[in-house]
């Protein structure tokens, strides 16, 4: 075999993808009918919710935009599956005629470049369908469509030898220039290149190129997943799509009798460990760094199970669309019953401490906290920020990330002040420099202490971005939350000895409504929200420092984007004022639900002492009267 699926495999699944993805299968046959009249929607870029006239001929370099993202992705050709899939659905040769003649002009524009530098082939911020990155996508994307339309009695032996070539262009360019094995382009280079070479497999190169691809795949994985099985650049959206990225030579290797090595294996198995803690309970995942709310990480898990035979991960996982055009309908149907049947484990806290992420769960609470160092390009200023949903009701956040195209959307969704953490002078954690590029230093994390246990999961860790400042400023942030008493605590300490403006923010769903009595001044202050469901919170503040100054809450203007491109409006808690040498802030968050709970929990006592570092809180709900007691080196919890 040459591919992942026979020819009839292809057209089961075409039948098949009708039934399962109704939704799906009709935008694939509208994207097919667009691509006819030269008409396009160019995903993750700001034009994608319209579509575009490329012209006829069609000018691939075309860019309506000030987004370099169009250039990169109209040249992947994603939308070519869509022609093959529409294909398969409905035997219009009209979708071969289109795949074709595009083809065809796209080499007749494009040709093979020569004598190309190494900067204009590899770096991230060079226009042009030559970019390493585009020709390693291109020809996953030809090959798929290509192996969708085979059938074709329009695929003649005139263009299969033109399609050949094609390829064995592409293959002889991916070989040519040698992307950085520590970025996740250069993984996409060589996805590329060993499809052309299992495509190609009879070519007398053919063989060269396999094992080219195999061993910068393996020293891809050697530099960009840690000892935690965490990729790199520390998001969930590349994390998830290196799953994918990896693990499709793995399964294409295995089907067409060029297996990889049990190593490889281990690693995807260790990665899909990650992708696993990440699902929430209401099936989401968390949008760390340059991600996505909309996600399914549950998606991803199962397409790995299927790529490794892992029972555990295909059960704990859910069907894709994607699933079903790489396994066939026959081991999809199994795989969806297999997962009808799973019981779900009950959710347990787990930790990735070499990497520095946390996750506390149980059966009303996902808490995601960000105990990492700055994660490369696609990172966001975000050290000890976290997640909280609570009774599969957001309370926390993340924002997303909403667009790559230079300016001050990018710079935003990228910043500290996007996220759930505390802000120094109005100024990021690490220092933005461009859209895909951070400036120095770098903030680096610590974990200095994580407990877990019965009663509560509590994590201590701290950062070093504002020691830069010329009075540096340290950060360390305690959080403490409940698991059989819903309350979370966070203590902020900042040690400096100068004078700075502070922030500590907290960014809500847009369904949100907050409510500050007596405009958020008192001696303890409090925040009620309501959420869009009949969850209330009520937040309580704190504060202890060298010298007496203000510190006021109050409600903000703040964005949220669910998917690229889209972003919508919310509040933001925000926690101000200014501090002189030292401050500690205590934040006290106990949610209810009004439906359930017979009674709303009384603090009565909340304490902070910055110079010894200690606090204590005392309250009262329906499960009775709880002392807490937190120090640098001990926590007392007495009910």
């Amino acid at each position: 075999m040459n591919y992942y699926l026979t020819n009839q495999e292809l057209m089961d699944a075409g039948k098949h993808y009708i039934q399962e993805y109704p939704e799906l299968a009709k935008a694939s046959i509208e994207k097919a009918e667009q691509a006819a009249k030269n008409m396009f929607r160019v995903p993750y870029t700001m034009d994608m919710d319209h579509w575009v006239n490329l012209g006829d001929p069609i000018d691939w370099l075309y860019n309506p935009s000030n987004d370099l993202e169009f250039t990169w992705v109209l040249n992947r050709h994603w939308y070519m599956l869509d022609l093959g899939k529409a294909y398969l659905m409905t035997q219009k040769e009209e979708y071969v005629h289109t795949f074709i003649k595009h083809l065809r002009g796209w080499r007749l524009q494009n040709p093979v470049p020569e004598h190309l530098s190494y900067e204009k082939a590899t770096f991230f911020q060079q226009p042009g369908p030559w970019r390493l990155l585009e020709v390693g996508l291109r020809v996953q994307s030809w090959i798929s469509a290509f192996k969708y339309m085979e059938g074709s009695p329009v695929i003649t032996d005139i263009f299969r030898e033109e399609f050949h070539t094609a390829l064995i262009e592409h293959a002889n360019y991916l070989t040519s220039y040698l992307g950085n094995t520590e970025i996740n382009h250069a993984i996409m280079h060589m996805q590329g290149l060993f499809m052309i070479s299992i495509f190609c497999k009879d070519h007398p190169r053919a063989s060269f190129w396999r094992q080219f691809a195999n061993e910068r795949l393996e020293l891809c994985m050697v530099h960009q997943i840690d000892p935690d099985g965490v990729q790199c650049e520390l998001t969930t959206h590349y994390h998830n799509g290196s799953i994918e990225m990896f693990g499709t030579p793995y399964l294409l290797g295995k089907v067409s009798g060029y297996p990889m090595p049990d190593g490889y294996a281990n690693n995807l198995r260790k990665m899909g460990a990650f992708t696993h803690a990440m699902i929430r309970p209401d099936n989401g995942s968390t949008a760390a760094g340059d991600s996505d709310l909309i996600s399914s990480s549950k998606e991803r898990l199962a397409l790995l199970g299927a790529i490794l035979e892992d029972e555990s991960y295909i059960s704990m996982g859910e069907v894709s669309s994607e699933m079903l055009w790489l396994v066939g309908r026959d081991r999809y149907e199994a795989f969806k019953q297999r997962q009808l049947s799973y019981t779900p484990l009950l959710p347990a806290t787990v930790s990735f401490p070499q990497t520095g992420f946390y996750f506390m769960k149980d059966e009303q609470h996902y808490v995601f906290f960000d105990a990492a160092s700055m994660g490369g390009a696609h990172g966001h200023a975000d050290a000890l920020s976290l997640e909280w949903m609570w009774k599969r009701n957001l309370l926390f956040l993340d924002p997303g990330r909403y667009t790559y195209e230079e300016g001050e959307w990018r710079r935003y969704f990228k910043s500290t002040r996007a996220h759930n953490t505390i802000t120094v002078d109005g100024l990021d954690q690490t220092p933005y420099a461009a859209s895909q590029e951070w400036g120095q230093p770098l903030a680096e994390c610590v974990t200095n202490r994580w407990i877990t246990g019965e009663e509560y999961d509590f994590i201590d860790a701290s950062h070093n971005g504002y020691m830069r400042l010329e009075d540096p400023v340290l950060h360390r942030r305690w959080l403490l939350l409940g698991k059989k008493r819903n309350v979370m605590i966070i203590v902020d300490w900042l040690e400096s000895a100068g004078v700075h403006a502070i922030e500590q923010r907290f960014q809500l769903p847009p369904s949100a409504d907050v409510r500050i009595p007596d405009g958020g001044y008192s001696d303890m202050l409090s925040t009620i929200v309501n959420y869009s469901s009949a969850v209330q919170m009520q937040m309580h503040w704190k504060t202890s420092r060298d010298q007496i100054g203000d510190f006021a809450v109050v409600s903000e203007q703040g964005w949220v984007s669910e998917i690229y491109g889209v972003k919508e409006e919310t509040s933001t808690i925000v926690g101000k004022g200014t501090m002189t040498g030292n401050m500690g802030i205590v934040t006290v968050c106990t949610p209810v639900d009004l439906e359930e709970d017979r009674m709303l929990p009384i603090i009565t006592r909340l304490e902070i002492d910055h110079n010894r570092q200690e606090v204590s809180i005392s309250f009262t709900d329906e499960a009775g009267h709880l002392d807490i007691r937190l120090d640098c080196h001990e926590i007392n919890w007495t009910c």
